[in-house]
């Protein structure tokens, strides 16, 4: 019994630590291919917030868009500068360093669909109702075990009219 109750107790925890943020660690997803090949879109992309160095990409607030791309340098005046990886110069805008959420430490390519998938309503929906089918099933086969009959052996009777 407790080992059902650790890994959905340890996941609201973790889950509680990032809504709150607590965990100084960010997740985004990447809808365009300005940083392709290194990330491409439908990637996800794990933002350490706060670190970040020269040469490494970085996720920043541009506009009210989230960008990530990579940090190429500083201007004189403190501020970053930025580049798309697919991109032959640098972007227009320069960052303020208070722009800069942090840098990207994992990049797994095609996360972010997942990501996405499971943020809309019926994503989740059919997540949660595979996870539910399965725990069902699961319990089936250890009612039948421990009632002396074995789940492979189990005959369903029909009636012919």
């Amino acid at each position: 019994m407790v080992k059902l109750l650790t890994l959905p107790v340890l996941a609201a925890t973790l889950l509680v630590l990032y809504a709150t943020g607590s965990i100084p660690y960010r997740v985004y997803v990447i809808h365009t291919g300005s940083m392709s090949p290194t990330i491409p879109s439908r990637s996800a992309v794990l933002v350490r917030t706060g670190s970040y160095r020269v040469g490494q990409v970085i996720t920043f607030r541009e506009h009210g868009v989230t960008v990530t791309h990579r940090l190429v340098g500083f201007d004189g005046a403190g501020a970053a500068i930025t580049k798309g990886d697919a991109d032959r110069s640098p972007d227009p805008w320069r960052v303020p360093r208070a722009n800069i959420v942090g840098g990207v430490v994992l990049a797994p390519h095609l996360a972010g669909f997942a990501l996405v998938y499971v943020q809309q309503p019926l994503g989740l929906a059919s997540i949660l109702l595979a996870f539910l089918a399965v725990w069902q099933t699961a319990g089936l086969a250890r009612a039948l075990q421990t009632s002396g009959k074995d789940a492979r052996t189990l005959t369903i009777v029909s009636r012919s009219t």
